[in-house]
């Protein structure tokens, strides 16, 4: 019999089984993926309280080309977003604070960043700056604190640490930075070693932690407060940009892994699938970003002389008003 006629006779039949095993490919895929993202958020899912954290509600607008037919919008939501120094054997310190006004139907997301300093009353401790609340009470203080501080409803938080910001840079293959000057700063006592020389480049996940970290220099004057902020914004709209990039789908198994080990927070699976499809439409997103500003001073706490970051109340006021007006509908 030759290849025409072979073909002739059991054609269809090829094609009914090649289609078959397609279909079993595809289900095979969708299941594993499933499993992933299902473990991975098993992982990172850790409620601050016991039967807190109301579902955030949802529009009844569908997302554009949404891949879960049942996937629905989020409505606007504050989240808190913290970077923690977490090293062996001690407990996790919080070396960024950010509050991200979320509105997934716009695609667009709003962020402010929080000094380090900023003098506060933290809630069944006292006045102190915002990151001991951190050391004192974990997540937890540091959002009761905030909320306090801005008379302002947080709804979700997140945690993720150097080292899994680290690999997550990596993963992606880096992220492109102007470095605007020559950044050298060495402190043995715990293994901090930058060093950046200015120029576009892409920075791996170790230069992009030091990028965003320094403060301190070998060369002279120390930057301030204000200059490190910016550099953390820029590489969170760096990020951003390559977090929507088709490389970060192809990628996606292996940064959930990355995720899973080194991310906590309160959102859901289901939120944090919304959020996937809201951001992961083809229409360009946008992250805008803004500083709760104030002013270095020197005042008494405990009896010790120490310097602190003073906010007065017109700047608390212009913020509360600005995370307000990006979390309207």
């Amino acid at each position: 019999m030759n290849m025409l006629s072979f073909l002739r006779r059991y054609g269809k039949r090829i094609a009914r089984y090649g289609a078959a095993l397609v279909a079993i490919g595809l289900l095979v895929a969708v299941s594993f993926a499933a499993y992933h993202y299902k473990r991975m958020t098993r992982e990172w899912y850790a409620p601050l309280e016991a039967g807190t954290g109301a579902p955030l509600e949802q529009t009844g607008e569908r997302l554009p080309g949404a891949l879960l037919a049942q996937a629905k919008t989020l409505k606007p939501f504050l989240l808190l977003v913290i970077g923690t120094d977490s090293r062996d054997g001690e407990q996790a310190r919080s070396d960024t604070m950010m509050l991200a006004a979320v509105h997934p139907a716009k695609q667009r997301v709003h962020l402010v960043s929080i000094p380090r300093d900023s003098y506060m009353e933290l809630p069944g401790t006292g006045y102190d700056k915002l990151n001991h609340a951190m050391a004192y009470g974990g997540p937890k203080l540091v959002k009761q604190s905030l909320e306090r501080f801005f008379n302002l409803k947080i709804d979700r938080y997140v945690t993720i640490d150097f080292e899994g910001f680290r690999q997550v840079v990596d993963e992606l293959g880096g992220v492109q930075i102007e470095v605007k000057k020559r950044m050298k700063y060495t402190d043995p006592s715990d293994d901090t070693h930058i060093d950046l020389k200015p120029g576009l480049q892409t920075l791996s996940g170790e230069q992009a932690l030091d990028y965003a970290r320094y403060r301190k220099s070998d060369l002279g004057r120390e930057d301030s407060d204000y200059q490190r902020i910016a550099r953390q914004q820029e590489i969170v709209r760096a990020l951003a940009d390559k977090g929507t990039s088709a490389q970060t789908l192809v990628k996606a198994f292996a940064l959930m892994d990355i995720l899973g080990s080194h991310v906590k927070t309160d959102l859901t699976d289901q939120e944090i699938a919304s959020l996937l499809l809201a951001y992961g439409d083809p229409e360009p997103n946008t992250v805008q970003t803004d500083t709760l500003t104030g002013a270095d001073e020197r005042i008494w706490h405990n009896g010790v002389l120490g310097w602190y970051h003073l906010v007065p109340k017109e700047e608390r006021s212009r913020v509360r008003q600005l995370l307000m007006e990006a979390l309207a509908p």
